[in-house]
Formats: C-alpha cells, sequence, structure tokens
C-alpha cells in the first residue's frame, strides 16, 4: 500500500538545503562554531587550518604550556602567538584519524549494500535457471517445486552434496539420477542464500541510514580538540543552535517545533535505534526527522577518505584470497566457507573493494538466460573419468621409413660400421 504524505507536513517541510548554502552558513558562524559544526559533519566535511590552528591554540596539557618560542607557527592578527609544530601536528593526525574511521565505516557499508543489491539480483537470474532445468529436465512440477523451498531451511545440504559426489566418483548413481538431486539441492541452497543476504541488505540499509545521521561523541570530540570533555556538550549545543538559527535564515524557513533536537542527540556517537550505541543495530526502524540539521546531514555526500586502504593478508592472501572471492561473487562457494569469509570481509575494506571489483568483472548485465541455463547445466553435470586411452598403432612401413631416415641423419656421427636396418648381432 502506497504511503502518502499529508498536506500539513507537506506545507510546514522545510525547503532543500544544497552544499554552499550549508558551506555559507558555516563561514558566518564563530571560530568555535565553525570547528564545532565541521567535526559534527567530519563525515562530510575536512576542518580547514584556520579550525586546527584554533584546536591547537586551546590544548589544555600542562605539558603543552611550557612556553614554546621556537621552530613553531605565528598566528593571530597581530602574529605573537607562537604554536608549537608539534601542537598542528598533533590536531591534524587527530583529525584524520577520525575522518578515516567515520568515512571507511560509512564506505564499508556502501560497499556492502552495493554488492548484495547485484548479487541478489545475479542469484535470482540463478534460481529461475535452476528452476527451469528441474522443469525440462527432470520432471518436476510447481508442488514439487515447492516442497523442496519449503524442505530447504533443514535440509542438509553440505553432507548431502558430499554424499553424492562420492556416489558418482564410484559410479554408484546413473547421470539423470545425479543431475536430478544435485539440481534439487542447488535449487534449496540458493533459497536459503538469498534468504541469508536479504536479511543482510536489510542490515545494512538500517546501519546506513544511523550512521548517516550519527556524529562523533563528546568523549571523541574533546580527544581531538585536545580540551577537557566538560565544555563541549555547551560547545555543541550552541553551535547547533546557532547553525539552524543561521541556516533558516539563509533559506527564509521559519523555525518550527523540535527544531533544536538536534543539539541534544548529535554527539550521542553511532547511536542505534531502538537501544543504546553499545548494542549495535536496533530491530526498530529509523525515523527520518524533516527538521533542519537532520536535513543538512542527508544532503552532503560523503567525503572521500584522507588515504587509500592498505592490502589486507588475511586468508592466505594474494591470488588464493582472490579465487575465494571469486567463488562467493560467482554463486560457486559453500555455505560454510561462505559464513566463515563473509564474516571477515564485510568488515575489511580493502577485501570489499577487491570483492566489489570481481564482481563487476564477472557480472554480465544483458547476459540472456539461455546463457544462464548453460552455465548452470554445465556446472551440475556428473563428472566422467577419463578413461584411459590406449597407445597409436603406428604402420610398419612408417615406422620404417622414419628409423631409415634417423639413420641417414646420425651417419656423419656415427661413421659407416653401422648395422643395417634389421640386422642380427651376435
Amino acid at each position: 500500500m502506497a504511503t502518502t504524505t499529508s498536506p500539513s507536513l507537506a506545507q510546514h517541510a522545510p525547503p532543500a538545503v544544497t552544499r554552499e548554502q550549508i558551506e555559507a552558513t558555516i563561514r558566518s558562524l564563530q571560530p568555535f562554531e565553525r570547528v564545532m559544526i565541521r567535526l559534527l559533519m567530519l563525515q562530510y566535511l575536512d576542518p580547514t587550518h584556520d579550525d586546527v590552528t584554533f584546536m591547537a591554540q586551546e590544548r589544555s596539557e600542562p605539558n603543552m604550556k611550557a612556553g614554546h618560542k621556537f621552530g613553531g607557527f605565528a598566528v593571530g592578527t597581530d602574529r605573537k602567538i607562537i604554536l608549537p609544530r608539534e601542537w598542528i601536528t598533533a590536531i591534524e593526525h587527530k583529525v584524520q584519524q577520525y575522518a578515516s574511521q567515520v568515512r571507511d565505516h560509512r564506505k564499508r557499508l556502501d560497499l556492502q549494500i552495493s554488492f548484495m543489491t547485484d548479487y541478489l539480483q545475479g542469484l535470482e537470474r540463478e534460481t529461475q535457471a535452476i528452476e527451469t532445468l528441474l522443469i525440462t529436465a527432470c520432471g518436476f512440477d510447481g508442488a514439487s517445486l515447492e516442497e523442496l523451498r519449503l524442505q530447504a531451511r533443514q535440509a542438509l545440504i553440505t553432507y548431502a552434496l558430499r554424499k553424492l559426489a562420492a556416489r558418482a566418483e564410484k559410479q554408484e548413481v546413473e547421470e539423470d539420477a545425479y543431475l536430478k538431486e544435485r539440481l534439487s539441492l542447488e535449487y534449496q541452497a540458493q533459497h536459503r542464500r538469498r534468504d541469508r543476504f536479504k536479511k543482510r541488505l536489510e542490515q545494512m540499509l538500517q546501519e546506513r541510514r544511523v550512521v548517516m545521521l550519527s556524529s562523533l561523541s563528546d568523549e571523541h570530540l574533546a580527544t581531538i580538540w585536545g580540551i577537557a570533555q566538560g565544555p563541549i556538550l555547551s560547545r555543541r549545543v550552541k553551535a547547533i543552535q546557532r547553525y539552524v538559527n543561521a541556516l533558516a535564515l539563509t533559506l527564509n524557513a521559519p523555525l518550527q517545533e523540535g527544531q533544536f533536537a538536534a543539539a541534544v542527540n548529535a554527539g550521542l556517537g553511532s547511536r542505534m535505534a531502538g537501544g543504546n550505541k553499545n548494542e549495535g543495530v536496533g530491530t526498530k526502524t529509523l525515523e527520518i526527522k524533516e527538521d533542519l540539521w537532520s536535513k543538512t546531514l542527508q544532503s552532503l555526500p560523503p567525503a572521500p577518505a584522507p588515504s587509500e586502504p592498505k592490502p589486507c593478508e588475511h586468508d592466505g592472501g594474494g591470488k588464493v584470497l582472490a579465487g575465494l572471492l571469486r567463488s562467493l561473487a560467482t554463486y560457486l562457494m559453500s555455505e560454510e566457507d561462505e559464513s566463515k569469509l563473509w564474516t571477515r570481509t564485510n568488515q575489511c575494506l580493502p577485501c570489499l573493494l577487491r570483492l566489489r571489483t570481481i564482481q563487476e568483472e564477472a557480472y554480465v548485465v544483458d547476459e540472456t538466460t539461455e546463457s544462464v541455463i548453460e552455465r548452470v547445466r554445465a556446472r551440475t553435470m556428473m563428472p566422467r573419468k577419463d578413461e584411459p586411452q590406449a597407445p597409436p598403432v603406428e604402420d610398419p612401413e612408417v615406422a620404417a621409413a622414419k628409423l631409415a631416415d634417423l639413420e641417414e641423419r646420425l651417419r656423419p656421427f656415427i661413421g659407416t660400421n653401422v648395422l643395417p636396418v634389421g640386422a642380427k648381432t651376435w
């Protein structure tokens, strides 16, 4: 059933926000407000050099108040304040560290969602091809297919496939019976795989909605800024209130009730729907609000990570890992191996990048149904043992001619004292 928006909600919804309006609003704020807003939007925006300098001036560690006068940066309107170089470097490293964490998290979610969306589309075509072969080659009807789907959850597919392979190795099963049983097991395996990846996709979509509207907690903000955690809360609330007021003035939009609720919730970190930030993603659907702060976060595209991820070495790395990822992307990996590999892969950005590349190379958008059926048929055919070939029988006259030719070629090296062909030695 289609959902409709009530006229009252549509009338009071704030207008769309552009990136230019957001950046112009941030530039109009006070220095500490600009720093706070950019840190809260670290998933989308980079703090400027002036922001880093402002944070370095406020560092409160006792060992940083010793009064360094050389080897630093002159700041301020009168250029009389000398900041040690390590103060600036420390702030820059912290900003880069947290920016990498939040942006890599978002990129992992985007890659997982893109991979699983295409994966489920290809899996649907594979399942339809298996269903076609079961009907045309094995004589199944609709009731038989429904029974297979109902039994898929409890079926011991891995054990049955191993047992079938052993019987085929010993030539204890006919080719038609092998094809029927193999297709039935693959049909059940694909349905179970589809259910697993649909559930994973729903979880990733839910988590991405939460991450999009999340910001760093006060504890992390204090770590980056280099000041105590106490002033962070009041600065965060004031900065968001000033930002929302300035943005409403820019958009010429009246402030509505509840517009400042984001000031209370923005610093809660990755708080998940239906639970706290330590419980993971909740099952309750996140409500997307229409306040100006939430619309700002939804309007900004994710910023690129500060550095490229390094290649990983788990599961052997190199060609071994590439082979495993290819088997996963092309539906050839067993259920047990897939669960083990996915547990490690979905949290590894280099592996996800590699997996997505392999999928894009192997995925054919315009592949016909007939080619999918032929690929499935070739994969599920009963393996045949190659019979030993008998040595070729050569014509005696041809063999004699080859031997005479070889004798003529070797005569300059072995001399003329050579027995004629066919002569006997005593």
